[in-house]
C-alpha cells in the first residue's frame, strides 16, 4: 500500500506501521509454530485494519485474502501482545512531567496546577452471556463505561475499561489507580479536572453551580475551556479507531476482548500523537456525542445537596470541614478574585 492507502486503511503511515511491526515481531514469531502460519506483517496489518474500520471482512478479502477464522486469531494475538506492553500508557509524576503538564494546561485557559482531565465514555458491545442488563447504560444500549485521563497534548495517561455501562463514573474513579497517583509525595502536586459526574476532591476540581461571584464565573469558564481537551481527545480516538464508535456498529466480541481493544487503541493513539499522525485527509474531528458529555442529573442533585456555590454547608446539614471545598475556594480566591 502507498502511504495514503496506509493512512486511510490502517490510520498510520507506512513507517509507523513498520515501527509497530518491529515492536511486536519477536513475541509474535514465538507464537508461530507452523510454517503455513500468517506472517507477523500480515497479523499486524489485519489487526490495525480492524481497529481502524471495525471490519474483519475488509482484511479477509482485499488486504490479506484469508479466512475470517484466521483473521480473528491474528487480531487476538496482536491485541494480546500489545495489551501486555504496559509502558505505552503511564501517568508519570516525575517533577519534569508535572511541570510540563502544568505549563501546557496553563496555555489553554490559564487554569493553574492542572495535571490532567478525566472523563468517561461508553463503548458499545454485544450482550454478554451473563448479567447483560448490568451493561445497559442510561441511553439504553449495552456498553462498557470507560474512564480516560489525558494531558494537554491529548496523550492518554490512564484508561480503565473493565466496568459495565451502568457503573457510576465516581465508582470507577475511586476503584481505579488514579487516587493513588495523588497521594503520598504527590498529595499537593495539583489536580485533575472532572465533570459534574465526579465528586469534588482535594485532587479533582469540578465546576460550581449557583454562581454568586465574578471569581466563580471566571473559574467555571476556564475549567470548561480547559476540559475541552478531553472532548477533543475522545473525538480523535473515535475518528481514528472506528471500532470504538457506535455509529460504525457494535463490536462482535466478548466483553474482555472489547476491553482490550479499548486499551490497545489508547496505546496506538498515544503512538499516533507522538509520531504526529494526521487523521485521514486531515478531516475535522467530529464532536463527542451528547450522551457521553451529558452530566448525570442524580449526581448533580446530590452535589447540590452537599454544598452550595458559596462554599457554605447546606442549611439542612450540620456544618463540617470540607478540605476539597476549601481547596477549591482557595484556588478561586488566589487566581480569579
Amino acid at each position: 500500500m502507498s502511504d495514503d492507502q496506509c493512512l486511510r486503511r490502517l490510520r498510520f503511515w507506512k513507517d509507523v506501521v513498520t515501527e509497530i511491526y518491529n515492536l511486536l515481531q519477536l513475541e509474535l514469531e514465538l507464537q508461530t509454530r507452523v510454517s503455513t502460519a500468517l506472517s507477523v506483517a500480515s497479523k499486524v496489518t489485519i489487526a490495525l485494519n480492524l481497529y481502524a474500520t471495525d471490519s474483519v471482512q475488509a482484511a479477509t478479502t482485499d488486504i490479506c485474502n484469508i479466512s475470517q477464522f484466521a483473521a480473528h486469531t491474528a487480531i487476538c494475538e496482536v491485541t494480546d501482545t500489545l495489551y501486555r506492553r504496559t509502558d505505552c500508557i503511564s501517568f508519570s509524576m516525575t517533577r519534569e512531567h508535572q511541570l510540563e503538564r502544568q505549563t501546557g494546561f496553563m496555555h489553554i485557559a490559564c487554569l493553574p496546577r492542572v495535571q490532567g482531565v478525566i472523563d468517561c465514555i461508553h463503548v458499545a458491545l454485544t450482550a454478554p452471556h451473563q448479567a447483560a442488563e448490568q451493561f445497559r447504560n442510561r441511553k439504553g444500549f449495552l456498553s462498557l463505561n470507560v474512564q480516560l485521563d489525558c494531558d494537554h497534548n491529548c496523550k492518554i495517561l490512564q484508561v480503565d475499561a473493565q466496568y459495565p455501562g451502568s457503573t457510576h463514573d465516581s465508582f470507577i474513579l475511586h476503584q481505579s489507580g488514579v487516587p493513588s497517583v495523588f497521594t503520598g509525595p504527590n498529595e499537593h502536586c495539583g489536580w485533575l479536572l472532572g465533570d459534574k459526574g465526579q465528586a469534588l476532591s482535594t485532587w479533582l476540581m469540578t465546576s460550581l453551580r449557583n454562581l454568586r461571584t465574578d471569581g466563580q464565573v471566571v473559574y467555571n469558564e476556564r475549567l470548561t475551556a480547559t476540559r475541552t481537551i478531553i472532548e477533543h481527545t475522545i473525538g480523535i480516538l473515535k475518528q481514528r479507531f472506528h471500532c470504538l464508535d457506535r455509529s460504525g456498529g457494535v463490536l462482535q466480541y466478548l466483553r474482555e476482548r472489547v476491553s482490550r481493544f479499548m486499551v490497545v487503541c489508547c496505546m496506538l493513539h498515544n503512538l499516533a500523537t507522538m509520531r504526529v499522525q494526521p487523521l485521514e485527509g486531515d478531516a475535522a474531528v467530529a464532536p463527542v456525542e451528547e450522551e457521553e458529555e451529558e452530566a448525570h442529573e442524580e449526581e448533580e442533585e446530590a452535589q447540590e445537596e452537599e454544598q452550595d456555590a458559596g462554599g457554605q454547608p447546606h442549611r439542612r446539614r450540620r456544618p463540617h470541614p470540607n478540605p476539597a471545598r476549601e481547596a477549591q475556594h482557595h484556588l478561586i480566591a488566589a487566581w480569579f478574585t
